[in-house]
């Protein structure tokens, strides 16, 4: 078997090699490069447009309460409410969009709490936890902050108790308060910072108060937990019917 050398072979040309693709030169190769730079930019701007006004649609959508407040009962198990009036500088000053303001009274004790629950834009309700705003208006803390846990018809939400004192002598006023949030599709009674909360479009906030004595036992059959155990379920339940619904 023999080897052919082509190379040998005058009738066989090697093919010249590809002729590189001219490029563009001087002003015209600058206006090019230009026009690319442009339209990514365009591009890129346009795109985070879209993203802002899909966010800030989330946003928008956000602000309205899931369920109209005034939904939850007056009537939750031994306890019977009333509607109150929440002074209007106070409401807007919580950055809620939507509030009902209640007191509820037991049929069997004749304990009375005074309830607020709070629908708004997290950003603008995340500063307005009892810890900043008692201090503010005069009063000292005198115990706490504990945590609980509320439970009732299968949900678990932990809440956060303190007691504020103001005045002296037989002129102090002690007031015991639990709170919680909502968001994101939990309770909880620690919040974010404003960077973390700026883009949940809005939260609940349960704040219930009452007078208590200096030396109230609160830590068994608390009538603030007998009313949050019926009240955190009424709230679950309109909350899972408003997603099935979707």
């Amino acid at each position: 078997m023999s080897v052919t050398d082509v190379s040998a072979n005058p009738d066989l040309e090697t093919a010249p090699p590809p002729r590189p693709a001219s490029r563009l030169k001087g002003p015209a190769a600058i206006w090019t490069r230009l026009l690319v730079v442009c339209a990514l930019l365009a591009g890129s701007g346009e795109l985070r447009r879209l993203q802002a006004r899909r966010v800030g649609a989330v946003l928008t959508e956000g602000r309205k309460s899931p369920f109209p407040l005034k939904e939850l009962p007056l009537n939750l198990g031994p306890w019977k409410g009333e509607t109150a009036e929440l002074d209007p500088q106070i409401a807007r000053s919580t950055g809620a969009v939507e509030h009902v303001f209640r007191r509820y009274v037991n049929q069997m004790t004749g304990v009375s709490l005074d309830l607020i629950v709070l629908y708004g834009p997290a950003a603008d309700m995340f500063i307005h936890s009892p810890e900043v705003c008692y201090p503010k208006a005069g009063y000292e803390t005198a115990a706490g902050p504990d945590d609980r846990v509320i439970r009732g018809d299968g949900f678990e939400a932990p809440f956060r108790s303190l007691v504020y004192m103001k005045g002296e002598g037989g002129q102090t006023e002690r007031q015991e308060v639990y709170y919680s949030w909502r968001f994101n599709g939990r309770w909880s009674h620690q919040i974010g910072t404003f960077k973390q909360l700026e883009r949940i479009p809005g939260m609940f906030k349960v704040h219930l108060a009452r007078p208590v004595t200096e030396n109230e036992r609160r830590d068994v059959g608390n009538p603030c937990e007998s009313l949050l155990e019926a009240l955190v379920p009424e709230i679950e339940h309109r909350l899972s019917a408003r997603n099935d619904g979707k």
